[in-house]
């Protein structure tokens, strides 16, 4: 998009937790929610594996690759972009402020260099929201209280509590790759294998097995959780196994590096326990992997961090289902990105047994959109946070830290970023409209359907109508494209897309079919006197002189329309010709326009998007 970008990295790879932490099993927005620069990720994936087929190993995920193959395309992808500069194994030092604009940012590279770096906008994707700590950024950090947030299932008392930080290992299988055992993994001097001990149903205790028999896993099902090509596992195990509990001392640089110790030695030791007490001497440590001493990640997958406090702020309630029907969350007409996944907390100390355990459990959450102002932190300009910082609650935080809405939530910042450098306002000034149609020509989805891909030729048009609250009330996530509209249903997103009146003391439903019966009490053929009526099917005749006196068009007697089986004496057809020459049917009927075939809602949607343009007509709020 034409900004010069310089990014530093701290590791030597770009990537983060998909190369650099080597949580290499995407999770989350599966099927139509693999979209934009995330579904370009997994296709280069793919690709050099040989097809979907090849990376769909292990049965946590749809996509699982080693971690340099991806650290690989990243550079590649970052080589071709002439105005990136960056600068890897390098760390920030300070942030520049002009009272309240962040200016720019000191680091430091792997050869003592320093540098200064004046920018119009810094963007904080680290792993522990550095930079947000140094720029003197208010930020939350542990548990909100429910007076905090409002939010039904937070602690009466605000806490420290964090998600655990996990050392992830990538494993392989040296017997079938090397026809030998594997290194063997020395433990440390602390190794207490009871702390393992329930891992899998292989080494449980008889009263785990009698308590827990539904929940523990077989060998099979742990090993294959992560399982990798090329013979290679990714451990990286919820149950009794490498989540490191002891997170919080790493927010403090000066002690992170004795933390991170701590956390590779429970890794490695846990590494140990799979190879002699669970007997699968042939796993160990890749050793063509991460160029390290030990052979694990660079850093460790940090779950949870300091979340800015941002001019709007995720909280539980907006991934809950709830509004209407109990399927969906509210509506965000301002949503950057789409996610998908659940509510999913990891602490070791939530597992009962724990000698500190405490309870945590949240509701099912639905499909969510994640909303534009989460990035600014109020009352700062310049400044961004993406990642694990942006603006959510520790609870939100279980479902927006996954890799792939991580992806699309950057793609989003980029571009607010880029389109603020090139309009010369604050990213938080961006026009949201503007942002989310480049976003959607981009293969961007924006609000959650199951059904509708970024390859549908209507993938736009129904983005941009959903955007605009051109849904049906009582709806779930998937599109139906192909499905016939009753009137009952043509009635409720057309005055939607009118922006038709509220009426907080009518039904919506009354609200709708009162509408169309004043569209159409002059029109011969079209009787809605009758309830029942509401339930028929829309035809494409009966459709145009609804849409024309939506439209304030008059039906016109001289008729040129070429639909071949359109004869000119057609009722319809002095209906059918204002919308004609609007271009209204341009490629949406072509030859033949077949009248008495019932109107699709890809059919409608193209009609609507086009007739009423409410994406930009009907205002954002």
């Amino acid at each position: 998009m034409g900004a010069a970008v310089v990014l530093v990295e701290e590791t030597p790879w770009a990537g983060g937790m998909i190369t650099s932490a080597g949580v290499v099993a995407f999770d989350g927005n599966w099927g139509a929610l693999t979209c934009g620069f995330y579904r370009e990720i997994v296709r280069e994936i793919e690709i050099h594996y040989g097809g979907a087929a090849k990376t769909e190993t292990g049965w946590v995920t749809r996509t699982a690759f080693e971690p340099h193959i991806v650290a690989g395309i990243f550079q590649r992808l970052i080589k071709r972009e002439e105005l990136i500069q960056p600068f890897f194994e390098a760390h920030v030092t300070e942030v520049l402020r002009d009272n309240n604009r962040v200016t720019g940012f000191r680091f430091v590279n792997k050869a003592g260099e320093e540098f200064e770096v004046r920018a119009r906008i810094v963007v904080d994707a680290t792993e522990f929201g550095d930079v947000i700590d140094m720029a003197g950024i208010k930020y939350r950090f542990g548990r909100e209280s429910r007076d905090q947030t409002g939010e039904p299932d937070a602690p009466e008392k605000a806490d420290l509590e964090i998600q655990d930080m996990t050392y992830v290992a990538i494993l392989k299988d040296y017997q079938k790759a090397h026809n030998r055992p594997a290194p063997p993994v020395n433990p440390s001097a602390d190794y207490n294998p009871d702390l393992f001990r329930g891992c899998t149903a292989v080494d449980a205790h008889p009263a785990d097995l009698k308590d827990h028999i539904h929940t523990l896993h077989t060998w099979e099902t742990f090993i294959d959780y992560g399982k990798l090509p090329a013979n290679k596992y990714m451990i990286n195990w919820p149950f009794h196994a490498n989540d490191f509990p002891d997170t919080l001392p790493a927010f403090d640089r000066e002690k992170r590096a004795a933390t991170f110790a701590k956390a590779k030695a429970h890794t490695l030791n846990f590494v140990h326990y799979m190879q002699t007490v669970l007997g699968h001497p042939e796993l160990g440590i890749a050793d063509d992997e991460f160029p390290t001493d030990d052979g694990l990640p660079f850093i460790p997958y940090v779950r949870e961090t300091r979340r800015i406090i941002g001019d709007v702020v995720m909280i539980e309630q907006d991934v809950l289902p709830g509004e209407g029907n109990g399927i969906r969350p509210a509506l965000r007409r301002d949503s950057i990105a789409v996610g998908d996944y659940f509510l999913d907390h990891h602490h070791a100390r939530a597992h009962p047994g724990h000698p500190n355990y405490f309870e945590e459990k949240y509701p099912s959450n639905a499909n969510f959109q994640v909303p534009f102002g989460v990035f600014f932190p109020k009352g700062v300009d310049g400044f961004m946070a993406v990642e694990k910082s942006i603006s959510v609650s520790h609870i939100v935080n279980g479902c927006t830290r996954l890799q792939p809405i991580v992806l699309l939530m950057g793609q989003a910042a980029g571009a607010i970023a880029a389109t603020a450098l090139g309009a010369g306002v604050e990213p938080r000034e961006v026009d949201v409209r503007d942002l989310q149609e480049l976003l959607l020509v981009r293969g961007v989805m924006l609000y959650p359907y199951d059904d509708l891909t970024a390859d549908d030729r209507i993938f736009v048009e129904a983005q941009k109508l959903a955007l605009s609250g051109v849904v049906f009330d009582k709806e779930d996530f998937q599109f139906r494209k192909d499905a016939p509209m009753t009137w009952d249903q043509v009635a409720e997103l057309l005055v939607k897309a009118e922006g038709g009146p509220i009426a907080p003391d009518k039904p919506p439903m009354d609200i709708y079919r009162d509408e169309l019966r004043v569209l159409t009490q002059d029109i011969e053929g079209l009787d809605f006197s009758k309830d029942e009526t509401f339930a028929q099917v829309a035809t494409r005749a009966t459709l145009a002189p609804v849409l024309c006196l939506a439209l304030d068009l008059q039906p016109t007697p001289d008729v040129k329309i070429r639909f071949l089986d359109m004869p000119h004496n057609h009722w319809a057809a002095k209906w059918i010709e204002p919308l004609y020459r609007l271009n209204l049917y341009e490629g949406i009927w072509h030859v033949n326009f077949k009248p008495d075939e019932p109107v699709t809602r890809r059919e409608l949607t193209l009609l609507l998007d086009r007739a009423f343009d409410p994406f930009r007509r009907i205002p954002l709020g």
